[in-house]
């Protein structure tokens, strides 16, 4: 079979580079010819220089995938132009741009994640009283525009989403439901035999992402300060908050516990997961999938993680705890009670390790997206 995946900026930091790549590799070792169609050639060795297309805009990109006779053309971006006449297309939706206008399921001033179903009043309130989105009339027109545009793609491109909560938020605001699929998404190769939480020194907790308020990180800290047992939490990460979260951390006289690491590599990464007694996702916001909960469970370490989004749809409970946003005192419990009981730890770090090699396999997912190549091909 011959695949190109396309997304404008395909070398760009960020999730959707990463799952093209993975699932792009995987494809090629089961014998696929693939190509990676972008507006931007990428700046980085992730992807293979003669597998990469670069097109100047949309109409020149299903042109590109017709010359390359793709059996399959698959978007992670919407396009605005979609010709008649086209290959096989189909799309994974990665986030909330069809069931959120500004995409973000996010009320900024409350700081809470957004439950509304999209309509054009309680969204414009949204923007303009909670800040879900710009107000400025240029961003605030294209936003709706934007969700309307992605209903009318969503009606005739077969789409799968990376959570069953977008797939149902969607449905909500009005997109096709017969061309929406569910396909969760794989959880990272791992090939380190599985290895127990340390038993020496005081037990460390990890916060991997971005510091900006809907990561939820003041949650975690406010919470990290009720904590009686010995704990360190390793914040890695980097943003717009840094600055604000240091300074909290002094206000919670807390600093002697907290280790902020700024921007870490793959291997920083893999040193911090294994001296970690868990991993905490404390998400303000509805993570499409939040997939920081699989980057642990492969690495065999328990999860604390907000009840929001796709989140627990991947972080299950025999490996994860769960807890509602912004409750301060149940991710202080959960803390707690992982410090406390190593052999908790262990045990649910076992049972995360075992959940991402079975449930969320790389080889379960490919054969997943290859049958729906298959059925979308025979509409």
């Amino acid at each position: 079979m011959r695949i190109a995946h396309f997304a404008p900026r395909i070398g760009a930091a960020g999730g959707i580079s990463t799952y093209i790549r993975r699932l792009g590799q995987a494809q090629l070792e089961r014998g696929c010819d693939v190509r990676y169609c972008c507006f931007v050639e990428p700046d980085s060795g992730a992807f293979p220089p003669e597998r990469v297309e670069v097109v100047e805009n949309d109409r020149a990109l299903f042109h590109r995938a017709r010359r390359l006779e793709v059996d399959v053309l698959h978007l992670h971006r919407a396009v605005s132009h979609l010709p008649e006449e086209r290959v096989t297309t189909v799309r994974t939706m990665h986030g909330h741009q069809g069931g959120c206008p500004s995409a973000s399921r996010y009320l900024s001033r409350p700081g809470k994640p957004c439950d509304r179903s999209y309509t054009v009043a309680g969204c414009l309130w949204g923007h303009f009283v909670d800040r879900c989105g710009s107000v400025r009339p240029q961003q605030l027109t294209s936003n709706f525009r934007r969700i309307h545009h992605e209903m009318s793609l969503a009606a005739v491109v077969p789409t799968y989403t990376v959570s069953e909560f977008i797939k149902q938020q969607m449905i909500r605001a009005g997109c096709a439901k017969e061309n929406l699929t569910t396909i969760p998404s794989p959880a990272p190769a791992v090939a380190h035999e599985w290895t127990p939480v340390p038993d020496d020194g005081v037990p460390r907790f990890l916060y991997l992402g971005r510091l900006v308020p809907q990561k939820g990180l003041e949650w975690l800290l406010r919470a990290f300060s009720e904590v009686e047992a010995p704990a360190r939490l390793d914040v890695a990460g980097e943003g717009p908050q840094e600055d604000g979260m240091r300074r909290l951390a002094r206000e919670l006289n807390i600093t002697g516990n907290v280790i902020f690491h700024g921007w870490v590599g793959s291997k920083q990464v893999e040193d911090l997961m294994r001296q970690a007694r868990a991993v905490v996702f404390p998400s303000m916001w509805h993570e499409p999938a939040g997939l920081v909960s699989l980057e642990a469970a492969a690495y065999g370490r328990p999860v604390i993680a907000s009840r929001s989004g796709g989140i627990p749809e991947y972080a299950l409970p025999s490996f994860a705890t769960l807890v509602e946003p912004g409750d301060a005192d149940g991710m202080a419990d959960a803390i707690h009670s992982l410090a406390t009981d190593r052999s908790l730890a262990n045990r649910c770090g076992k049972e995360g390790r075992r959940e991402a090699k079975d449930t969320f396999s790389m080889n379960q997912f490919v054969d997943r997206v290859e049958k729906w190549y298959n059925s979308a091909s025979n509409q």
